[in-house]
Formats: C-alpha cells, structure tokens, sequence
C-alpha cells in the first residue's frame, strides 16, 4: 500500500489550512508529492458586462493566491517534501476533478464546511458532489483537533457485497502503517412493532438469531485474516443507530482516522454516504477516508477498493 501524489485542494478557510496539514503529514508517511491546489472562481457576474473588469479581478485574485498558497507549508517541510502550487480558474467542483485526473493523484484531502477567500462555500456542496464522482479515496478533515496519526484505525462495514474488497484495502492499509485495525459492525436493534401471527414472529426471532451468527462468523474470519497478515485486529459489534453507534465506537476506541467506502453504484445512488456517512462526516473528529467502490478504480499497488466504512465523532 502506498500513495505516490496527494492533492489538497485550497479555499484559505481553517477547515482549508487544517486539510494542508494533513496531507502533509499523509506526504511524510508515505514520501508521497504533495500538491496543493487554489480553484480561482471566475467572476461570472462581470463576464459579460464588464469582460475587462472580470479580467483584471480574475488576475488579481490569481496573484494573490500564488502569494498566499507556499505560506500554508513551512520552509522545514518544503526542505522535507516534494510540494508544488496550483493556481487554475473556472469551476471549483470541475476543476478539482480534472486535477485530479491530470496530476494523476492517489488521495485527495479536503477540509469540510469552509468558506472561500472570497465568500463562496466550498466544501460541503463541493466536497458532497465530488465524493459522489472521484475515482480515488477522499480524505475528509472537519472537526479535527489533533495531528493526523496512524496508530488506529476504524473500518466500519455494513458486510454486504464488496465489503471484503473494502476490508482488505483496510487490512493493508494498517499493515502499511503498522496501525491496530478496529472493524466495527452496527445492527439495528429497533423492534418490530406488530406481528401478523405467533408463527411470523417466530420466523422473524430465527432469522435475526441466524443474521446474528453469519456477523459474527464474518467478523472472526476478519480476525483470522488479520492474524495472517500480523496485523493487530479488534472486532466491535453494537446495537443502535449506525451513524450515531460509529462515532461512539470511534471515541470510544480512540482511532486516529476512519475509513469510509463509497460505492457508486449510479451518479446518485451511494451505500452509507446518505444515511450513515453524511452525518458521520458530519460530527467527526477525526479525519475520513473515502474509498469508492464499484468503480474500475486503483489505488497504489493495483487494490481495487469496495466496501464499507465511517468516521468518528
């Protein structure tokens, strides 16, 4: 496992400069290049009235970026790192993801709920729709209070389809970095209200008791896996609301970071990242790494990424 080029796109915000720092701690762990990114969003309202106008603010805006963008890394760590500046114009959202694809980067890393330099709400929207159509992990930084470590790490899975491909991006990852893996399953204890007959509730009693049993048995093979590949793995299973129940289990297990698979299934349908990521990403306190799944995507040494996962709070 192993990223070559991190991106982190830029709006000046704290959540901004907060995401600076920790893809260069993310650059550090894996002597990867860094590459910090200023979107200069072009001023449409002048374009056409006023094109001379639009110009001139355009380039001012560009020059002051160039000017702001390397204060944001200091001279030790430009010693220390490979980093380059970024300054391009047009559409954030649009931009970001032709970067993307042009600096061929492996981890994006974004701050959430920030505002532009210049008044415009960058993540959130932006950050929200390019979850949805990145073809590489994002690693989200909001409500963060502490140097980006990798000593724990949470991977949260639903179990269903691709979540073997998602725990074993998790897997390598946490050998990679030497980190303890806590793999965290939630179930939805809340009861059924009504029941036609004494027969159906007998039916409905089995099949939890025997979808209680395939999770466990899910969860111990994850640990023999683990034990295979010498990587310390704590498997938790806990009842209550999945958003809510993960950012428990994530304060209470102390991780340093989360990760959250994204599948793409269609331009708009996304396991876990309406339901349970969002607000995940939301309330966390530690960074969140999403991985999209269901995508012909590779990450550094050819893993296909699927599956599973979410933040703390």
């Amino acid at each position: 496992m192993h990223f070559n080029k991190i991106l982190v796109p830029v709006d000046f915000s704290p959540p901004s400069t907060l995401a600076v720092n920790h893809g260069a701690a993310l650059a550090r762990k894996f002597r990867a290049e860094l590459a910090l990114l200023h979107v200069v969003d072009s001023p449409t309202a002048l374009l056409y009235t006023f094109p001379t106008e639009a110009e001139k603010v355009e380039k001012q805006r560009r020059e002051q970026a160039e000017k702001m963008l390397p204060i944001l890394v200091s001279p030790e760590e430009r010693n220390d790192l490979a980093v380059r500046f970024l300054v391009k114009a047009g559409d954030v959202e649009e931009t970001i993801e032709n970067a993307v694809h042009e600096e061929n980067a492996d981890v994006v890393v974004m701050g959430t709920h920030g505002r532009t330099l210049f008044g415009r709400l960058l993540i959130g929207s932006v950050t929200q729709g390019l979850l949805r159509k990145l073809g590489v992990p994002v690693l989200t930084v909001c409500r963060v209070s502490r140097p980006l470590e990798f000593k724990r790490i949470l991977f949260g899975t639903d179990l269903e389809a691709g979540s073997d491909k998602a725990f074993h991006f998790a897997l390598e990852l946490a050998k990679s970095t030497e980190a303890t893996l806590v793999v965290a399953h939630t179930i939805d204890k809340r009861p059924v209200l009504t029941y036609e007959t004494p027969e159906v509730k007998a039916v409905f009693d089995e099949e939890q008791r025997q979808a209680l049993k395939n999770t466990r048995d899910r969860l111990a093979e994850f640990e023999a896996e683990g034990t295979r590949q010498k990587v310390n793995i704590e498997c938790v299973l806990a009842e209550g609301d999945a958003p809510e129940t993960l950012v428990r289990i994530a304060d209470e297990a102390v991780v340093d970071f989360m990760i959250l698979a994204i599948r793409k299934k269609s331009a708009v349908a996304r396991t876990l990242l309406g339901s349970t990521a969002e607000p995940v990403i939301r309330n966390a306190h530690v960074p969140v790494l999403s991985v999209p799944v269901d995508a012909e995507v590779i990450v550094a040494q050819d893993c296909l990424l699927a599956g599973v996962v979410c933040p703390p709070g």
